[in-house]
């Protein structure tokens, strides 16, 4: 359902910047607008009534070059969403398990908690690839257990947070050979308690949602510690966009922020609700190429757009 003038009017959001503080501690070599402030604006809650659909929970969400926006919100199934809601298309069946959702040069990357595989789709749901060993959990290098997202890096590798149970970051080639593996349950630097999200950025940094420890861990491609952000709330969902912001989506605080690259929050907005701009576990986020955000609901099992107003 759209929102009205009034309640658009009404629910402004507006971002700020805290100067140049480093909240989460500077990585040296890094260059950030430390002066930028951001502001949003309620857009839209898609809910499905519009389309006489009952969503599911939504756990993973992600754009498609054309500006289509999916998500697994059906019972069984991916729902596929025009850039102002309106439901377009459904595709798939038996994702009993279905986790996060991520797009890369238009294919659909699912993660599957109760199969223990991440599954690569065209944008119409013809299956491509599948990594892991389908409804086999366990430590070895064909094998997840309850695997929570996926990230590209820059020369194609693919990285998987397994997640749920193994506590680790898990590191193919392009064509799904396994290349490395890193991560163990605790809360040093490269430890883990439940890896949730991970996001890589244009020069192969990735930004691991450390959810249990409530913090983001950084690493280099090769998986080297080199920070962590712990300001930041508990962080269910991430996306980073072209200039290296960082988008944290907090699923207990329900708050959303958006960072710099090196952690300074530029805008934050958000709270525990039904009502617009509120969420009931906002447990994922994506942005589109204008910068308007999407916030995939867990409990709420809806979508809210927020758009950049500068």
């Amino acid at each position: 359902m759209e929102i009205s003038m009034r309640l658009f009017g009404k629910i402004l959001l507006v971002g700020f910047a805290l100067a140049v503080i480093c909240l989460g501690g500077c990585q040296s070599g890094m260059s950030c607008k430390l002066d930028e402030v951001l502001e949003y604006s309620p857009a839209g809650v898609w809910d499905g009534s519009g389309d006489g659909v009952e969503l599911d929970r939504i756990l993973g969400i992600g754009i498609d070059s054309k500006g289509r926006v999916y998500a697994p919100a059906g019972k069984d199934s991916v729902v596929v969403f025009s850039a102002d809601g309106k439901i377009l298309d459904t595709w798939g069946s038996g994702f009993e398990g279905k986790h996060g959702l991520r797009i890369f040069d238009d294919k659909v990357w699912v993660t599957e908690l109760k199969d223990h595989v991440v599954r690569q789709y065209t944008l119409d749901g013809e299956l491509l690839m599948t990594l892991g060993t389908e409804g086999v959990s366990g430590v070895g290098e064909k094998e997840f257990n309850r695997p929570s997202d996926v990230a590209i890096g820059p020369n194609g590798d693919i990285y998987v947070s397994d997640g749920y149970i193994n506590t680790r970051v898990m590191r193919f080639s392009a064509d799904g050979a396994f290349k490395q593996s890193w991560g163990t349950k605790g809360k040093g630097p490269g430890e883990f308690d439940l890896v949730h999200n991970i996001v890589i950025d244009k020069k192969g940094r990735v930004y691991v949602a450390d959810r249990n420890n409530n913090r983001v861990q950084i690493f280099d491609a090769d998986g080297k510690f080199l920070d962590e952000w712990t300001h930041l709330g508990k962080p269910y969902g991430l996306y980073v966009d072209e200039m290296t912001r960082v988008y944290v989506a907090d699923g207990e605080s329900n708050n959303v922020r958006v960072v710099n690259c090196r952690g300074v929050v530029l805008a934050m907005f958000g709270g525990t609700g039904t009502g617009v701009g509120e969420f009931k576990m906002s447990h994922s986020v994506t942005v589109d190429k204008q910068g308007n955000i999407y916030i995939a609901e867990g409990d709420g099992r809806r979508i809210q757009k927020f758009a950049r107003r500068n």
